[in-house]
């Protein structure tokens, strides 16, 4: 016990010294997105018609392997603010979801918002389209169907003509969070690729020449597609050609941003979402986030490890509160052969894993650090990585913390966790999917995966106690692609 007690103390002197680091999202309070549209990757990078953009893959951060999660405007675009289609109506006028998203989380933690759209006529408006060639569309604005951005609520008009953003400027009073749409013959829906690109060349200057966009400053934004070519291009994966969303060229900027990098890396639009609550100290993460990896390998390191040396902590996030038992999701990625991970939290050790961890603990109410490190062949540490989080006491009842409510799982494997918490012992939980049992699990926790069919799924998990009476069950929505 002595000699790991040494090891570890070892381990985390080395983290303090530099020696090693593993890669983290950095915090900022200036996050950006520019949204485009219906265009793969292909089309965009190399193009001729658009050299701003490609001027800016070559200072800045491109996902080289960023596929989209479907097709149609609004609900791909649902993905980056929500982590879930939510609408499928491209006609909807409704603000009646109630789904967690990130304008619910920004108010949570005291800050700013607004979405800037051009064509849009006043602040709040609710119209399908405006514009002389009705080019402002409202399927690209999709964080005013939630109910937190509802009329009535104040946030309705925080969503603001795209030229109130030049008065932000001047003014200092630019949000938090701004999302920014330019019309349709602006970003690339109805018009050219060549107008696109022009677009950004006379607007994009602006912004970056704000000061958290200097050296040293802490901003951060992305330029991302809805989704690739219509009809044409529906890729998932390098593998996988069908039944997603296409491959997309985004475009990931700010001065922490590595200049020049070329991730290989699979990502889809809810890891932009993930990255943003990683960057903004956002939790809980809406949707299919909350479980997705963050985008940390395009962030500026001061080792010289390579992207790939690298442990990610995908889950919990530094900062973020759980309440009840933790999930832990971690992956150790080395050009080195990895013998083993380790977890430990407050100097104990929780585990030993192989190089992906998807792991259930059972905390003390608290501040945790929790730690991942990964070791060679011959037992040395490579690298590690910390989060800092709380823990809360759970309430009783069963909670489920896989699948999340609303969330759309794009396999046909679904990953169950579920943990309950009683003051009387608990004999069993058992598991139930659309009124069709499952399984049945002895103890009080579950952590399952299931082979299910596309779909709407409502699964049940309730636990009984050593008389088999049922003590509580929760029951999540959720879809199966």
């Amino acid at each position: 016990m002595q000699s790991n007690a040494i090891r570890v103390s070892v381990i985390l002197l080395a983290v303090s010294t530099g020696l090693i680091q593993a890669q983290t999202v950095p915090r900022s309070s200036h996050v950006w997105i520019i949204t485009e549209e219906n265009h793969s990757y292909e089309n965009i990078v190399g193009n001729s018609s658009m050299p701003y953009y490609n001027e800016l893959i070559k200072n800045y951060g491109l996902a080289t392997q960023f596929y989209a999660n479907q097709h149609s405007s609004l609900p791909a675009l649902m993905w980056f603010v929500a982590g879930a289609p939510v609408e499928l109506d491209n006609n909807t006028i409704s603000c009646a979801h109630t789904h967690d998203n990130v304008v619910r989380e920004l108010l949570n933690r005291g800050y700013t918002w607004k979405t800037y759209q051009q064509n849009l006529p006043y602040a709040g408006y609710q119209g399908l389209k405006y514009g002389t060639t009705d080019a402002y569309y409202r399927r690209h604005n999709p964080l005013i169907d939630f109910t937190d951005v509802c009329p009535g609520t104040g946030q309705d008009k925080k969503s603001v003509p795209y030229t109130q953003l030049a008065t932000d400027i001047a003014n200092n009073k630019t949000p938090n969070f701004a999302y920014v749409t330019p019309d349709g013959d602006e970003d690339a829906h109805d018009g050219s690729l060549a107008s696109a690109d022009q677009w950004l060349q006379a607007h994009l200057p602006a912004i970056l020449a704000l000061p958290e966009f200097a050296p040293g400053g802490d901003g951060l934004l992305f330029i991302v597609w809805d989704e690739g070519t219509l009809s044409t291009d529906n890729r998932c994966s390098a593998s996988d050609s069908t039944g997603c969303g296409g491959r997309t060229a985004n475009l990931v900027i700010g001065p922490q941003i590595k200049s020049g990098y070329k991730s290989t890396i699979t990502y889809h639009n809810e890891n932009v979402l993930k990255t943003i609550c990683a960057a903004m100290g956002l939790s809980p993460c809406p949707g299919a986030a909350a479980n997705a990896a963050p985008m940390t390998d395009f962030f500026k390191s001061s080792t010289s490890a390579s992207p790939t040396d690298s442990i990610i902590i995908s889950t919990p996030g530094s900062g973020s509160v759980e309440t009840g038992p933790v999930r832990l999701i971690a992956t150790a990625s080395e050009t080195k052969t990895v013998s083993q991970t380790q977890v430990w939290d407050n100097g104990k050790k929780l585990g030993v894993y192989g190089t992906n961890i998807d792991a259930v603990y059972n905390l003390e109410p608290g501040t945790h650090t929790t730690t991942v490190v990964d070791y060679d062949s011959s037992f040395n540490p490579i690298h590690q990585a910390s989060v800092t989080h709380n823990v809360e006491v759970a309430v009783q009842g069963v909670h489920v913390s896989s699948p999340t409510p609303g969330e759309t799982v794009s396999m046909a494997t679904v990953h169950v966790v579920a943990n309950a918490t009683e003051p009387v012992p608990v004999n069993q939980m058992q598991v139930w999917d659309n009124g069709v049992k499952l399984g049945r699990y002895y103890g009080s926790d579950v952590n399952q995966y299931f082979s299910l069919p596309p779909g709407s799924h409502n699964i049940t998990v309730l636990d009984l106690d050593y008389h088999y009476n049922v003590l509580h069950r929760t029951r999540v929505s959720y879809n199966v692609q």
